[in-house]
């Protein structure tokens, strides 16, 4: 009778992630382990509706696309990101913002570095890498930031990588 139960908790459970999956927009993560040739890339495409126009008028649009983080775990450097922001056109500013690197602890996130971000301007790409020597092996970490550009118009998509354990 137990295992009936755990066997329709577990099909409840997938139904309930594709369904989910399927609601979502197109989002691709990447994770990288130094050993492993398996990664995954999240892709974001947002546009910039602000209330003050009317469907009617000309809207500013700044197009974000490619706003990915890359995590690489290496034994000899610890976690390895590589951020990437890419817009359609040249944005006058273009970056990635309020970098934090969390692990997972028994009650929460606890944040373990932190990183103002960097910018290009009059570029319509942007790319930087930040490392975390700290990071302990089979410790579960997450890697948040802002993507932000400015073509015609400010914008800006947070990202999360969601949990990845560190094992190499």
């Amino acid at each position: 009778m137990r295992e009936r139960k755990q066997k329709s908790g577990k099909i409840v459970a997938l139904a309930l992630a594709l369904i989910f999956a399927f609601s979502v927009p197109v989002q691709e993560a990447h994770a990288e382990e130094a050993n492993l040739n398996e990664n995954s890339t999240m892709k974001v495409t947002v546009t910039n509706m602000s209330p003050e126009y009317s469907i009617s008028d000309v809207q500013p649009l700044t197009t974000l696309f490619d706003c990915e983080i890359i995590m690489a775990f290496k034994m000899d450097e610890g976690l390895c990101m590589t951020f990437t922001t890419s817009c359609a056109g040249t944005a006058s500013v273009i970056g990635v913002k309020d970098i934090k690197v969390q692990q997972k602890m028994w009650y929460g996130w606890k944040t373990v570095l932190t990183s103002d971000g960097a910018e290009n301007h009059n570029e319509p790409i942007f790319a930087a890498g930040l490392k975390y020597a700290d990071a302990i092996k089979d410790r579960t970490y997450r890697v948040i930031c802002t993507h932000y550009a400015d073509v015609d118009g400010y914008e800006e998509v947070v990202n999360d990588t969601g949990a990845f354990k560190f094992t190499y």
